[in-house]
């Protein structure tokens, strides 16, 4: 089970045609994956297949509450590279490919969410949701704490395609994550 951190940068247009207008704000979540690491032989070269979840959170506009939260949610598979395979120090890189889809919601009362229930599900809607392909590189570090595996990953998300057809796009993210083993 792994849980992430995720910083990034997203873009939504606002206007019809000449007046369309690009604007781009930062993306902050968190992500779980679960899944599992294929490695018979304890060699130097694996893979891994999880299915995840990423949640993210972007205030598009300050002045008028006017927010909009990401859910990602697909499958994926990486192939990892490790060096050093010591129990107690074991480095790797990763480099995996995710089939995806992204839903967006916005609410314009979200700020008041606690306070007015009513007003924030009455302005709550789905935008449509959008399949992508994502990559995802990255460096990790395994060792062994409290008689248990756990590691730490650093890496970097990106899409191969756009949304088509979606006002919203995350255009990448930069993730930590933390991984417990059992």
């Amino acid at each position: 089970m792994l849980s992430q951190y995720q910083l990034g940068e997203m873009q939504f247009y606002t206007g019809e045609g000449k007046n369309r207008v690009k604007n781009v704000r930062t993306i902050e979540g968190a992500g779980i994956l679960f899944g599992y690491e294929y490695n018979p032989l304890d060699r130097w070269l694996y893979t891994r297949y999880y299915g995840f979840l990423d949640y993210g959170f972007v205030i598009l506009d300050k002045s008028s509450n006017i927010e909009t939260n990401m859910f990602t949610y697909g499958a994926g598979a990486d192939i990892v590279i490790e060096y050093n395979k010591n129990p107690l120090n074991v480095w790797g890189l990763f480099y995996g490919m995710m089939v995806a889809a992204n839903t967006w919601t916005t609410s314009e009362f979200s700020k008041n969410f606690f306070i007015e229930n009513y007003r924030s599900f009455t302005s709550f809607s789905f935008k449509g949701t959008y399949f992508r392909l994502f990559g995802q590189i990255g460096v990790r570090f395994q060792t062994v704490i409290l008689y248990h595996d756990i590691s730490i990953e650093v890496g970097f998300k990106f899409p191969f395609d756009s949304e088509i057809g979606s006002r919203f796009v995350r255009n990448y993210s930069l993730f930590v994550s933390h991984t417990w083993y059992f």
